[in-house]
């Protein structure tokens, strides 16, 4: 009898594709059954916005685990760049929503391009100091973990979010607004699921313990899967008034 693992568990396809569709699948379809989107969405700009990017990254998030899982396993895209492009660029738009996300709602007046553009230049801040960090530790330490890339990037994000929420926000955000509450909530969301990917590849490659792929599961929920729904729910749901502004 084989010895069980975690880390079998968490490569394997009920972890790393089917467990992670299952939310982001009901969530639109609740959406689409429920008829809800068109009269919150049209009563401001912000509740247009964050109506449509949770859609199209609720849709995202569904895509992301197929196309990074079993896309990549095929001949045709294991062998080439693709097997490196793909995973970067969901990293990317994982990162980017937060960012968008936050900038759309604080600066509803401003374009779709400023958003995106102050999004993707933020966004990439990140995996810039992650990639420079390993090289030079890998220069430093040749048989360096390949698990200490994600690590240094993981640290990277959660001190971005502690830097945007304690820092970028109270500049941009009226105390007194809902906004700046719910913006902080978004941050610190993103910051949990950090914080709990370092924590589990510190187990993983400093205490070697199979622990941490298990600990490895809960943040790729709160990633993947409960996202969108969460930031719905949390704008629309629990501050109803902000579908009027």
């Amino acid at each position: 009898m084989a010895e069980f693992s975690w880390h079998d568990v968490y490569y394997g396809e009920l972890q790393s594709l089917y467990a992670l569709i299952v939310i982001p699948l009901g969530f639109l379809a609740w959406r689409m059954a429920a008829g809800v989107d068109l009269s919150r969405a049209a009563a401001s700009t912000t509740a247009r916005f964050v109506s449509g990017l949770t859609l199209f990254f609720a849709i995202e998030t569904m895509i992301d685990p197929v196309a990074t899982g079993p896309l990549l396993k095929i001949d045709f895209f294991a062998d080439s760049k693709a097997s490196i492009l793909i995973p970067f660029v969901f990293v990317l738009l994982g990162d980017l929503r937060v960012l968008l996300l936050a900038i759309g709602v604080a600066q509803p007046d401003r374009t779709l391009r400023h958003h995106l553009a102050w999004a993707l230049r933020t966004a990439l801040i990140v995996p810039l100091v992650a990639g420079v960090g390993f090289a030079l530790a890998g220069w430093i330490w040749p048989d360096l973990h390949s698990q200490v890339l994600w690590m240094i990037y993981e640290f990277g994000f959660l001190v971005l979010c502690i830097f945007l929420a304690r820092v970028w926000l109270p500049r941009n955000v009226p105390g007194e607004s809902p906004t700046l509450g719910f913006l902080k909530t978004v941050f610190g969301y993103s910051a949990a699921y950090y914080a709990l990917w370092l924590f589990a590849d510190v187990l993983i490659v400093v205490a070697d313990l199979d622990l941490g792929w298990a600990i490895r599961i809960v943040p790729n929920q709160l990633y993947y899967a409960i996202w969108a729904p969460f930031v719905y729910w949390r704008f629309f749901g629990l501050r109803p008034e902000n579908a009027s502004r």
